[in-house]
């Protein structure tokens, strides 16, 4: 298209509306460009030489953009991209940019497509901690029901072991739960201070820990998770341990690290859960503390992130 470009000014044209900020995916989001010329007064250029793309930051991906006139000086575009993340907003008129051009813009997720259960299992007393098998059974630790429960996939309950005590076999508030490689179930009995793997079916396998801060003993153990580049299993103990210990697939001890404190790199407060990433480094929820840590699979601090206020507890 043709264009006055003794009229019209790009460097002076201008963007306003929420879509600079950005939007959600799925969803429309609108901008507003306001055409200037040379002596700052609006400017009507043909629609067809307002043009807008939008680029993802990622894999450089475009979502559609639509233009159209408004009033005066003013072209509405209209952008719906369909997936969340960080874009590129590039707007030309005459074939150059506008003033500010490319914008940056963040698109958050549909909340639309948030928060929709697929299923919904009933009849759980007081979950605490969830697993799921090679099978896709689902394998549910109920703190208020001292017991494992075994769910199909579609929530039908297959069968549920454990009860209220303290001698092998039994719970005081089962806690985190984990399965390893051979569908194993791995228990954190809170309350008893020991850690217990059974079978699928629910056979008891092995039982260890007292409580105590030596190897093999815990504090309250709240969350487990078994890193898949050793095989070993991490378990988060509460006060007073406030710390990381490691287990082989034995349920032998390996090591532990960690203490109590707020401010050194290393130091926890009331650790409650583990993850780990594709190469197996650890991560772990400092609850006291308001931040997470990442370690190699040796203990060795790499960084941390969230920090809060240490002097307020959740």
């Amino acid at each position: 298209a043709n264009i006055e470009v003794q009229s019209v000014c790009p460097d002076k044209c201008y963007s306003t509306g929420n879509g600079l900020k950005g939007g959600t995916a799925g969803k429309p989001a609108t901008v507003t460009v306001h055409a200037i010329d040379q002596v700052g007064k609006e400017y009507r250029p043909p629609v067809n030489d307002i043009a807008a793309e939008l680029v993802s930051c990622k894999d450089t991906s475009k979502a559609e953009c639509q233009v159209r006139r408004g009033g005066d000086g003013e072209y509405e575009i209209q952008y719906q991209p369909a997936t969340r993340g960080r874009y590129q907003l590039h707007v030309t008129i005459g074939g150059r940019s506008i003033k500010g051009s490319p914008y940056s813009v963040v698109v958050r997720p549909s909340l639309d497509s948030l928060g929709k259960p697929v299923k919904v299992i009933l009849n759980v007393q007081s979950p605490w901690g969830i697993a799921t098998n090679s099978i896709g059974h689902i394998i549910v630790a109920e703190k208020g029901g001292n017991c494992i429960s075994v769910f199909t996939p579609e929530g039908v309950k297959i069968r549920s072991f454990g009860s209220k005590g303290a001698a092998p076999g039994e719970f005081f508030q089962p806690y985190g739960i984990t399965v390893d490689r051979d569908d194993n179930i791995i228990v954190m009995d809170f309350g008893n201070n020991h850690i217990q793997k059974f079978t699928s079916e629910g056979t008891l396998l092995t039982a260890v820990g007292a409580k105590g801060s030596g190897p093999l003993q815990f504090t309250h153990p709240t969350g487990v998770g078994i890193n898949s580049m050793n095989d070993k299993i991490y378990i988060a103990e509460n006060a007073p341990n406030h710390r990381i210990q490691i287990l082989n697939k034995d349920l032998t001890f390996s090591s532990y690290f960690g203490r109590f404190g707020t401010s050194e790199n290393g130091q926890f407060r009331n650790p409650v859960d583990v993850a780990f990433d594709s190469t197996g480094n650890l991560y772990v929820a400092d609850w006291g503390n308001h931040r997470v840590q990442v370690f190699t699979p040796e203990g060795k601090f790499l960084r941390k992130f969230g920090v809060g206020n240490k002097n307020t507890l959740p």
